[in-house]
């Protein structure tokens, strides 16, 4: 029995060594394009709320099925305005990793996106120096609040924002991103809903 095997491995090394590619592939094996409408539901579910213009996709990416489930894996800030952020489907052969940039920008900047809705955007206009509570790049505090619980985290401001303003903050840890109202002056509050 162990000499059948041996045989068989043999003849297989034989063939591979020798030059011959076989090239297994199901003739009905198609990729499907990722849209953008998954991406963006992607980073929403995980925090990241923004406007479809604020995404930039650096290349199209496909995967095995229609409509895959994406994780975001990681948050890496390029500068004050951008931030690179990795994607993967939830099952790992379903497609291959992926990046986007995300361009948050300030006002009268050519990446600025201006939706309407006061939770993405970045700062308001005309904030004095001395109505800034939070300043981009610096560390603060972010007050987790819920019903029966109150946690703080470190947490590195990616906007400045003053007094009642909501701000994108980076967990450097889990690189995970959050969007949290300012409260106090390098203090900013999210709520945990159930």
């Amino acid at each position: 029995m162990a000499s059948k095997r041996t045989k068989i491995a043999l003849a297989l090394m034989t063939f591979l060594l020798g030059g011959a590619a076989v090239v297994v592939r199901a003739d009905g094996n198609s990729r499907t394009p990722i849209g953008r409408e998954w991406i963006l539901s992607a980073l929403d579910s995980s925090g990241i709320q923004i406007c479809p213009d604020q995404m930039e996709q650096l290349s199209s990416v496909t995967a095995a099925v229609p409509n895959p489930r994406l994780r975001v894996m990681s948050v890496h800030v390029l500068d004050g305005e951008s931030d690179k952020v990795k994607l993967q489907c939830e099952h790992p052969d379903t497609c291959l990793p992926f990046y986007v940039l995300l361009h948050w920008g300030q006002p009268g900047d050519e990446h600025y996106v201006s939706s309407g809705r006061q939770d993405v955007r970045p700062t308001s206009p005309g904030l004095s120096r001395k109505d800034m509570w939070v300043r981009s790049g610096k560390p603060a505090v972010m007050v987790f609040e819920g019903d029966l619980i109150r946690m703080t985290l470190p947490v590195l401001c990616l906007q400045n924002g003053g007094r009642g303003q909501q701000v994108r903050v980076l967990n450097k840890e889990t690189k995970r991103t959050y969007l949290a109202r300012v409260t106090g002056p390098g203090v900013v509050t999210s709520v945990l809903s159930d």
